[in-house]
């Protein structure tokens, strides 16, 4: 009977470590391009202990994604609570791949479609409070496709997209980047969509995409090469000179890991930060990659 009396409280909260309970990532957070709006995104999902605790990782399941789109007032000052929208998707969301675009009301983000974070099936997607039904990937991203980077035109109207399959070696084959309309205007616009076949692609700093100031073209660094699109010809042209800043590649976007403020996170008013997206410009022009810099801070 002794030995039951100490068993039986080890048994129970050992069953209780193997039941499926809530749990969260870390909330990420982005500025729009106006610095009048931040994005939090906040992925949920429900995990239980491994059987084996030498693992050392939990099961998990049942992906969702919370978007919280915040209204900022002032220098450094928040009246985004409650958020002014709000949007939930059943999945999770690629760190670092969520943008929110002020002046056209529309969300972007890579989405995932199981239960495996982070892995190979994912797609880009595009929502608006304002209503927005015009995105179709499928028109562009074929199944054995994964996407790497989905990076919105500082006019929200475009969005660079690096597809390729990738390998179990974890090489990108039959890289491509797509130029993909966004703009919703009418069911002709999911056909409008550009697409350049690229050498090679890794997801290295020696490989990145960098919009033009007016949208009008992308910059892609490919190891010690940049070129440019020409929607014209729909080739990659070579770049005899190009934005001193290749990060970041757009006017708005993630920045990283957001503090403790209300609004879904705590009761704690945020530590906000200026928006890193002001100065981006295209100027000054250079022509050597060893004068680029990152123009983040």
């Amino acid at each position: 009977m002794k030995i039951l009396t100490v068993l039986l409280p080890l048994l129970i909260f050992h069953c209780s470590q193997i039941q499926w309970r809530p749990a969260s990532l870390a909330i990420e957070r982005g500025w729009s391009e106006t610095g009048k709006n931040i994005i939090q995104t906040e992925v949920i999902y429900e995990e239980k202990d491994a059987w084996n605790p030498l693992s050392g990782t939990t099961h998990k399941k049942n992906y969702r994604t919370k978007f919280r789109i915040y209204e900022i007032s002032g220098t450094g000052s928040d009246s985004g609570d409650p958020p002014i929208y709000s949007y939930e998707i059943g999945s999770w969301t690629l760190p670092g791949s969520v943008y929110f675009h002020s002046a056209t009301n529309r969300l972007f983000w890579i989405q995932g479609a199981n239960d495996e974070y982070g892995g190979s099936i994912r797609f880009p997607a595009v929502w608006s409070p304002k209503g927005f039904r015009s995105f179709e990937p499928k028109s562009f991203q074929r199944e054995d496709q994964t996407i790497f980077q989905f990076v919105p035109s500082p006019d929200g109207g475009k969005a660079a997209i690096i597809l390729g399959k990738l390998k179990s070696d974890l090489e990108i084959e039959s890289p491509v980047l797509i130029i993909a309309d966004v703009n919703g205007q009418s069911s002709s616009y999911d056909r409008s969509y550009f697409e350049f076949p690229l050498a090679k692609w890794e997801e290295t700093p020696e490989f990145r995409i960098r919009w033009s100031e007016n949208s009008n073209l992308l910059y892609v660094r490919i190891k010690d090469q940049v070129f440019k699109t020409d929607e014209k010809t729909k080739k990659l042209e070579n770049a005899k000179e190009f934005p001193v800043c290749f990060y970041p590649a757009s006017s708005f976007g993630p920045v990283g890991i957001s503090p403790g403020g209300r609004g879904g996170d705590s009761d704690i008013a945020r530590d906000m930060e200026p928006p890193p997206f002001k100065r981006y410009k295209d100027k000054p022009l250079v022509k050597n990659l060893n004068q680029t810099k990152d123009c983040s801070q």
